[in-house]
């Protein structure tokens, strides 16, 4: 069944137009050149025929957003859903269109019987870090430090891909989130502090406008942020939140994770 918003309606994609539309739309929002690597239309049509999510975001019959996706299973045997990537347009940001987008893939894995969902993203990116923790009320439970290598395609070329990893229990009211806790008080950047249980991590408010100003002093950062979740993980704390707490700053906020991790 589609899932619809006020902004779009959402549904699985099909045949090899709206796969090489998708693939057209993943190289434009992460500003992809034409010999840069994507994914290929014919991967997705795969996917789509072999329990795998392609499910894209229309605004009438534009397509403004997709994702993808793939069956995994980890070391204890558990099953999940695997989001290898989701894409909205620039242009449509701030209309709910992504959150439409996972909910379309969510009720998709759901079709299947898998009851949970996994994917990466990258910390430095603090708005996305909201959308997943707050909006979705995601728990990012396991850190990998430079996961994909150096990057050497899109917009942070040279720099490491470190990856926070989340798990989204499907069965969950996604109308409960968000929830979790209030705005946070200001934390310095690659700084932490004490909330009670809870451990704070200041970062950058906009990780490009960060960039552009000094390339430099982001490499160092990055690296900074990365010790202290590798730190954080391995003591068994999971990230449940990342909000605004002033203008260019915002905070994560990492809790005793009481589930197991694999």
């Amino acid at each position: 069944m589609p899932v619809r918003s006020p902004a779009v309606h959402v549904r699985p994609l099909s045949g090899p137009a709206e796969m090489r539309a998708a693939v057209a739309l993943y190289r434009e929002v992460f500003r992809l050149g034409e010999t840069d690597p994507a994914v290929s239309p014919r991967l997705l049509i795969s996917l789509a025929h072999n329990g795998g999510s392609v499910v894209g975001a229309f605004d009438g019959g534009e397509l403004v957003g997709f994702a993808y996706g793939f069956g995994g299973i980890d070391p204890s045997g558990a099953v999940y859903h695997y989001s290898q990537m989701a894409a909205v347009r620039d242009d449509q940001q701030g209309r709910g269109v992504g959150r439409a987008l996972k909910l379309g893939q969510r009720e998709q894995v759901l079709s299947t019987g898998v009851t949970a969902m996994r994917w990466s993203f990258d910390p430095a990116r603090t708005r996305n870090a909201h959308f997943n923790l707050d909006v979705l009320g995601a728990v990012a439970r396991w850190f990998e430090p430079n996961l994909l290598g150096v990057e050497d395609v899109g917009r942070d070329r040279g720099m490491r891909t470190d990856r926070l990893i989340v798990e989204w229990d499907l069965t969950a009211d996604p109308d409960s989130a968000p929830r979790r806790a209030p705005a946070p008080p200001r934390v310095p950047w690659g700084e932490t502090a004490r909330d009670g249980d809870a451990v704070l991590l200041g970062l950058p408010g906009d990780w490009d406008a960060h960039v552009a100003a000094d390339r430099a002093a982001s490499v160092a950062l990055r690296q900074r942020v990365a010790d202290v979740m590798g730190r954080l993980v391995a003591a068994g704390y999971a990230a449940v939140s990342c909000k605004v707490a002033s203008g260019d700053t915002a905070v994560y906020r990492f809790v005793p994770d009481p589930q197991e991790k694999n």
